[in-house]
Parts: C-alpha cells; sequence; structure tokens
C-alpha cells in the first residue's frame, strides 16, 4: 500500500521556487507552484494573503501572481507529517500513544495552515512553529510576534483590536497591536487530577472556538477519550473583557463541534454517550446517534435538543433565518431555531463536507465509491422543505463547494461551474487540481492543489495556485 505524504527534503529544496510565476504578468489567468496547505488565500486592498505548507505567508498580485513579499516562519524545523512509532513493550495502550507522542508535541514544524486575518494594515497568523505573527500588509516584516508554546490550532481577530488564539492551553487574548496577552482562559479545569493524569502527558485537546457573541466569547472542548476520562464536553461563555467564565456548561457525550450562534442562543452538537468500558475493550463501544442542542446565552440552560443518526466524523450546523441546519454523515435536518421543532430532513448513505446556502436553496454533496474514485453528488434542496430542486453528479468528486452570485463551484480533481437555480454546468476546469475552489473575488477564482510525492517512490505532483476566469472556466 503507498502512502500520500509530503516528504521534508524535496520542500526544503524547492521552498525559494514555490512562487514562480508560469505565466506572464498582465495575462487572463495564470498559476504558480505552491506546496499547498489547509490555509485559505483571503483578498484585502487588492492583495491576495496565503499560507503554505513551506512555512512561510506569501503577499500575492492577484492580477498577475507576482509575489510583493514573503515571510518565513519555523526556521530550522523541518515540514511535512510526523511518522509516529509505537515500541512492542509490556506498556499499557494509553502509555504507548502517549510516549509516541510527546517528541512531536514539542518539537512544532515549519508550515502555516491556519487563514491569515488582515485588519488596518496588518496581517496576523498562526504558525506550526507554535508562534502567532503580526506582519505589515505592504511589506511583509514582523510587527511583533507571540510565542504559544504549543500548537495553535485557530486565531482570529477583532475589530476591537483584540486578536484571539486557540491552543491546548485554552483561548488566549492578545493586544493586537503590541502582542501582549491580556488573559488565558484554560479549559477542560473541570476533570479531576486524578483523571487527567495520561491526557495531560498528551496535552489537553485544543479548544473549538470561539464565537463572538453579544455579551460573551463561547467555545467548547472535550478530552482525548482515555479510560480514565469521563464522557463530559463543556460550553463555555467566557467575558471578552476579563477572561473569566460567565458560566460553563457540562454535556454527557463527546465529539463536540465548535459552537454557533444566533437568536440569544449557543448551537453544539455532541456524540451521545458511549457504552461503558470492559476489560476486552477499554475504550467502550461508539454511539450512533449525535445530538444538537440549543442552550441560553444567558445562563447557559439547556432550552431544547434534537438528536440524529450518526457513524463517524464531526457534525456540521449552518444557520439560515430562523432555522438551524444540522448535518451528521447520515442526515441533515432542517431544525426551526427557537423551539427545535424538525421541519425536514434528507438522508443519504454518506453526506460530506459543509452544507452551504443563498437565498433559495441549501447545498449538500452525497459520496458513494471510493477515496480513489469518488462518485459523488451535489443536491441543491429547498430551505422551506427539502424537497430536491436538482442534483448534479461531478467527475473526480466534490470536496469543497462555494456559491457565488448564482453560481456554485465545486469539484476535486475537476472543477464545475454550475448554475444555481437549474444545476446546469456551465463549464468544467480540468487542471492539476485535489480541491475544489478557496476564494472567489470580482471575477476570478482562486484554487490550491497541494504539492504532494509518494512514500517509497520519486514520483512528486507539484502542487498549485491557480487563478481561473469565473465566467469561462479559462485562465
Amino acid at each position: 500500500m503507498i502512502t500520500l505524504m509530503r516528504r521534508t527534503d524535496l520542500k526544503l529544496l524547492l521552498c525559494f521556487l514555490l512562487f514562480s510565476s508560469s505565466l506572464p504578468a498582465g495575462s487572463a489567468g495564470w498559476d504558480i507552484k505552491f506546496a499547498g496547505s489547509d490555509s485559505d488565500p483571503v483578498i484585502a486592498d487588492g492583495v491576495l494573503y496565503v499560507g503554505s505548507a513551506d512555512g512561510a505567508v506569501y503577499a500575492i498580485d492577484p492580477a498577475n501572481g507576482a509575489t510583493k513579499w514573503r515571510f518565513q516562519t519555523g526556521e530550522g524545523l523541518t515540514s511535512g507529517p510526523e511518522i509516529i512509532t509505537m515500541p512492542r513493550t509490556g506498556a499499557s495502550r494509553d502509555e504507548m500513544i502517549a510516549k509516541a507522542l510527546e517528541a512531536p508535541r514539542a518539537k512544532g514544524k515549519k508550515s502555516i495552515d491556519l487563514t491569515p486575518v488582515v485588519r488596518k494594515g496588518t496581517v496576523f497568523v498562526g504558525s506550526g512553529d507554535f508562534s502567532f505573527y503580526a506582519l505589515d500588509a505592504e511589506t511583509g516584516k514582523a510587527k511583533w510576534s507571540f510565542a504559544a508554546g504549543s500548537q495553535i490550532v485557530r486565531n482570529t481577530v477583532d475589530e476591537d483590536g483584540t486578536a484571539y488564539i486557540v491552543t491546548e492551553k485554552g483561548l488566549h487574548a492578545l493586544d493586537a497591536s503590541t502582542g501582549q496577552r491580556k488573559w488565558l482562559f484554560e479549559t477542560l479545569q473541570e476533570i479531576p487530577l486524578q483523571q487527567m493524569n495520561m491526557v495531560q502527558r498528551l496535552g489537553k485537546r485544543p479548544a473549538l472556538g470561539p464565537v463572538r457573541g453579544e455579551k460573551a466569547l463561547y467555545l467548547t472542548a472535550w478530552p482525548f477519550r482515555m479510560s480514565t476520562t469521563p464522557q463530559k464536553g463543556f460550553v463555555y461563555a467566557v467575558s471578552p473583557e476579563s477572561g473569566t467564565a460567565l458560566w460553563v456548561t457540562a454535556l454527557d457525550g463527546l465529539d463536540i463541534t465548535a459552537p454557533v450562534a444566533a437568536k440569544e442562543l449557543v448551537f453544539v452538537t455532541a456524540e451521545d454517550p458511549r457504552s461503558p468500558p470492559q476489560p476486552a475493550n477499554p475504550m467502550g463501544t461508539s454511539s450512533n446517534r449525535e445530538t444538537l442542542y440549543a442552550i441560553n446565552a444567558a445562563d447557559g440552560k439547556v432550552r431544547w435538543t434534537i438528536g440524529a443518526e450518526r457513524v463517524y466524523g464531526p457534525s456540521r450546523l449552518l444557520i439560515a433565518e430562523n432555522a438551524i441546519y444540522f448535518k451528521t454523515d447520515k442526515k441533515l435536518v432542517a431544525v426551526e431555531l427557537e423551539t427545535g421543532k424538525a421541519l425536514w430532513s434528507f438522508g443519504a448513505e454518506a453526506i460530506r463536507g459543509d452544507p452551504k446556502v443563498d437565498s433559495r436553496h441549501l447545498y449538500i454533496v452525497t459520496h458513494k465509491g471510493t477515496i480513489a474514485r469518488p462518485d459523488d453528488t451535489l443536491h441543491a434542496l429547498a430551505l422551506a422543505t427539502g424537497q430536491e430542486k436538482w442534483s448534479q453528479k461531478l467527475e473526480g468528486g466534490a470536496r469543497r463547494h462555494i456559491i457565488h452570485e448564482g453560481v456554485v463551484y465545486a469539484g476535486g480533481t475537476h472543477l464545475y461551474a454550475l448554475d444555481a437555480a437549474s444545476g446546469a454546468k456551465r463549464w468544467s476546469f480540468e487542471g492539476p487540481l485535489r480541491h475544489s475552489a478557496r476564494l472567489v473575488s470580482g471575477d476570478r477564482i482562486f484554487a490550491i492543489s497541494p504539492t504532494v510525492d509518494y512514500f517509497g517512490s520519486n514520483r512528486v505532483d507539484q502542487g498549485y495556485l491557480v487563478s481561473i476566469d469565473a465566467k469561462t472556466g479559462k485562465q
């Protein structure tokens, strides 16, 4: 079996070549060599900013692909995935996992997987080297950096001048002008220390969020699943001024999602509690149900719940007007926000990705086939009734989709433009893509394919950042 992974030595050699333009400046479209990452490109004041798997932040002219500046993070660190081995010893499974993960956790790596945030002439982004950077948007020079001490999994910046980053320690609030920490809110303090001994060696699972409400920041956290830890997850309301908890709500279950907030309610989902651990199976048996919780933003009390079938993977939540759409890998349920009344549901063998909405439809992807040969279908459902208005099979899969000005851009190895009203194909782009569009801005689409090499082989698939004409699908 061949495993896909990025090769460290190749990336380091190509580090300074990744952004050479393949088309002349001023051409209708362009593509540039790009290592790829989970960082989405953003455009601010006519400049495209994106993080890369080579550990650099790039400022790019979106008209021609020319690099305006490049800022390198992770100096001295390697890039790519860590290979973890667990020796055959008499130690318990929990102890072997903890020992195997201790070394990678301490080092960090050269990669940027977070999306930059641009505010008032400054680019903010967290790096795989465990630091958060504020860069001058015009020159790319560092204004300041904050050493977080562990992996930064989310970053955001409020208009009020506060930057928030999430690590395994909890939620950090930083002064966006200086980088000085205002406060730290530590999560998972509710679990007794004697139950956290193994988890402390692993590090705490980072929180999800934050989401800004009218009077609080909301986030969720749950512990790594160990035989000593309870099946509990927590929803927190945190004061943005002081960093203290306004309330904490404990829920039975794991796999809690990031919160969403609307109409003085906070919504999360959690996998229902599993069967108790047994000597033959210390991790217990998985649950096949997921519950959506509506929690009062004022006091943290649960107002209503509704459940849905699940098998694996995290659920997704989407709010549109007076409904919340609750998606598992088996079910999509439309629920009235204030009452928890089920309005309609849509079921399938496998539902993947995030649902998206416009003024008329909710768009969802169902999946068949294999990872290598996906058989995906994009469905447009009426928001009010869930009735299917159209569906379109997409060759090469549909990992992501974006709706922009009456067009749905979706695909995997191919990128398609579909009329949002009818589902008719306007065009398809068969370029070097393994992901769909990441950003639509003006009349251009920006899509990313990561650089991939093959373990045990000399084969390398070069990644690209591609600019495509949104009307024609041509470069």
